[in-house]
């Protein structure tokens, strides 16, 4: 490819990413959780933490990517392809929260979370051909460069789309309370879920534009058990394994609780948790390209070591806040600004650890074991917010005395802070090589 038509590529790529980030910023798992909470199912909990989790245990399949794009024939059509199935299934879910559409309000929660699975595994398919797609698409010397403009514009997009998202909600609600019109409550969740559906499948147009450099090696690459499972045995990426899993799991061990605390105790409305998400969005569009220039100059673990300690701070704030000082919430969307640092970063640094004949693969396995582990972790959060929720906790000899929620927001906050120790172990290339020989 010319350096022309690199350029061209990056350009359709940001804009793919913009309408991409729309869909996510209408359709975000927040939204679902609120049309959920609507359908007054037993074990909410469990429902909210099936929300967040069952799509990544189901991202299993995305190991079998590369035998799945060698039938199709090469990365660009497997990719759009899978991006507009999953479009087509978010379409559907807002159907199955109408009010009497299914028999109960139990089959109702079902099918909700067994469709945003689907929607979710199509849409992780697509995404492990679209990283590998970018790896070949964009050299590593301006790769962070380039991520970091890539999250700006995503970021961007789903900021204001959140806040599109919101005020049609608190709109809806105004033009008709929850309370006089209780069969019309889902409208207001609905109809951004629909136009997050349209800007997902649209994104695609641009990708279809978009070069596709190596299409006859995606016929070669083999697709083997052994070829597949490869990663696993590269010590270099298991490390950076051992540190995605270990930064997921322990990610999505307060999901459920972060999730349902500013909700069931805080009662803050969808309008002022969107509006919150999308100050974190605003800074993370300021530093992102700052981000990326740092990591093609320091490194990206350094960038990460940086940003890792701040980013964990941030489950202390749900910690303290209250139904009274319920404020307190908003700091930790505020240090979570330093997550622009690791979005950037981490996928750079996978990449780099990528060989390229096989980088789909390697691509595929770093997903799907954070995946999993992230799945996992939000199931037993999910679980012990529902169990333990009447349970106290005492720590430092009965100094501090806290509830389950509490309890795991400060368990979070510990155990992220950790993950710095497992970083340390994790070997970058050197700036001369892609990926170790």
């Amino acid at each position: 490819m010319t350096v022309r038509e690199r350029r061209q590529a990056r350009s359709l790529l940001y804009r793919s990413a913009v309408l991409y980030a729309i869909s996510t910023g209408l359709t975000s798992s927040t939204l679902v959780i609120y049309l959920i909470f609507g359908l007054s199912a037993p074990r909410i909990a469990l429902g909210v933490a099936l929300i967040k989790a069952a799509p990544n245990l189901a991202g299993l399949l995305r190991l079998v990517t590369p035998a799945l794009i060698q039938r199709l024939g090469d990365r660009k059509r497997f990719c759009t392809g899978a991006y507009v199935l999953s479009g087509l299934v978010l379409l559907v879910l807002p159907l199955a929260a109408v009010p009497g559409w299914l028999p109960s309000a139990s089959k109702s929660l079902l099918a909700v979370v067994l469709l945003w699975c689907a929607y979710h595994v199509l849409e992780y398919l697509g995404s492990v051909a679209l990283w590998s797609w970018i790896g070949d698409l964009v050299p590593w010397r301006t790769r962070g460069r380039f991520l970091g403009r890539r999250e700006r514009w995503m970021v961007a997009g789903q900021a204001a789309a959140m806040l599109v998202a919101g005020l049609f909600s608190y709109c809806w609600y105004e033009a008709f309370p929850k309370d006089d019109c209780p069969a019309m409550a889902w409208i207001a969740y609905a109809v951004p879920a629909g136009l997050g559906a349209f800007c997902l499948i649209a994104s695609t147009a641009f990708l279809l534009r978009t070069p596709h450099p190596s299409p006859r090696q995606d016929a070669a690459v083999r697709t083997t058990l052994a070829a597949l499972l490869a990663p696993f045995a590269d010590r270099r990426f298991v490390r950076l394994l051992c540190f995605g899993c270990w930064f997921s799991f322990f990610n999505g061990v307060t999901q459920a609780a972060q999730e349902m605390y500013p909700i069931r105790v805080l009662e803050i409305a969808l309008l002022t948790s969107l509006a919150m998400r999308m100050g974190t969005r605003v800074g993370q569009f300021a530093i992102s390209p700052w981000m990326g220039r740092l990591a093609d100059r320091f490194g990206n673990r350094r960038v990460m070591m940086a940003c890792l300690p701040i980013v964990a701070t941030g489950t202390l704030f749900f910690m303290a806040a209250t139904p009274h000082e319920w404020a307190w919430v908003a700091g930790a969307w505020v240090v979570w600004i330093a997550y622009a640092g690791v979005n950037v970063c981490l996928p750079n640094l996978m990449l780099r650890l990528s060989p390229g004949p096989a980088r789909t693969a390697y691509v595929a396995a770093y997903q799907t074991a954070s995946g999993l582990s992230v799945a996992a972790s939000i199931l037993l959060g999910g679980l012990a917010a529902d169990y333990l929720r009447h349970e106290a906790f005492i720590l430092f000899g009965g100094s501090m005395v806290l509830d389950c929620q509490q309890w795991m927001f400060f368990f979070g906050w510990a155990t992220r802070t950790m993950g710095v120790l497992l970083l340390l172990l994790v070997l970058e290339p050197a700036k001369e090589a892609e990926h170790p020989a």
